[in-house]
């Protein structure tokens, strides 16, 4: 794969990632995969080398997709054991195919787990706040409705238009009330809030989590005032590297404004220090700051 198609794979990535957020992206990169494994032509001895130069493509996204980074490792750990002279290429494939999908077993169980743990966080007359929320905190306020019958209120802070009108409609599907507001709009509704939930890219061995853009400033205007955030991810989503190794994607726009050209830089992605956090639940339960991924 040369450097160009890298780059259009990532940019593809990135955008996925806004739409349908970083749990469902893990899923849709690793049926993808299974598909192509299932359409490729090629003999062989052709077959490991193709298969781990797209695993490595993808491992090297940006930013880091940690969940799908540790799962095709153990895909590659299994494979080096298969890819064997005594093995038919038809057997390999199969063996491929299997294991791709356990992982999205392994990783779609971890989050079920993640979102019945959260339940428990959850309160009557809660006023809960989210910001850029992930498919587990979607999930988690939603079966606390559904299963529960958990009466509170959700301040959506409207960022990414396309995922904050999935939320809208998963609360309005289920009759759970909530206001939308713009994130730099919530110091008018911080003092009846009771929560702050979050989800995470990635949590780093630095003690950082990677997030969407703006997280940073909200959940630094919870913890000022006294707000406890919570962040659900599944053990998945830790890495051992630091922050700095993430490879969070810059850009830089130019603009012309009042007759006056200049650029901006921006980034895909924030990153919050863990000290602002109040809980972290894993598929494991709440869980320490000072936890890593086994």
């Amino acid at each position: 794969m040369n450097d160009k198609n890298r780059q259009n794979m990532y940019k593809l990535l990135r955008e996925l990632g806004d739409v349908q957020g970083i749990a469902r992206m893990t899923v849709l990169s690793l049926n993808s995969f299974i598909e192509s494994i299932r359409q490729l032509q090629c003999t062989k001895q052709e077959l490991q080398p193709l298969y781990f130069e797209l695993a490595e493509a993808l491992k090297s996204s940006q930013p880091k997709i940690i969940p799908l980074i540790h799962l095709l490792e153990q895909f590659e750990e299994e494979m080096e054991a298969v890819m064997t002279p005594e093995k038919s290429l038809e057997e390999i494939r199969e063996t491929a195919i299997k294991s791709l999908e356990d992982k999205i077993r392994q990783f779609q169980d971890n989050a079920a787990k993640v979102t019945e743990n959260g339940l428990k966080f959850i309160n009557n007359h809660d006023v809960v706040i989210v910001h850029s929320a992930s498919s587990v905190v979607t999930d988690i306020l939603v079966q606390a409705k559904e299963k529960w019958n958990k009466r509170f209120e959700v301040v959506i802070l409207e960022h990414n238009r396309d995922r904050t009108r999935q939320i809208i409609q998963a609360l309005r599907d289920n009759d759970i009330d909530h206001i939308v507001t713009p994130a730099y709009d919530l110091s008018h509704h911080i003092d009846r809030a009771t929560k702050m939930f979050v989800g995470a890219l990635t949590i780093t061995s630095d003690r950082k989590i990677v997030a969407p853009s703006g997280t940073a400033g909200t959940v630094s205007l919870c913890h000022l005032n006294g707000i406890p955030v919570h962040l659900f991810a599944n053990t998945l989503h830790y890495s051992h590297r630091t922050s700095t190794d993430q490879y969070i994607y810059e850009a830089e726009e130019d603009t012309h404004s009042a007759n006056m050209d200049f650029s901006i830089t921006s980034h895909s992605h924030d990153l919050v220090s863990l000290d602002l956090i109040n809980h972290i639940v894993t598929e494991n339960g709440e869980t320490s700051k000072d936890a890593t991924a086994g």
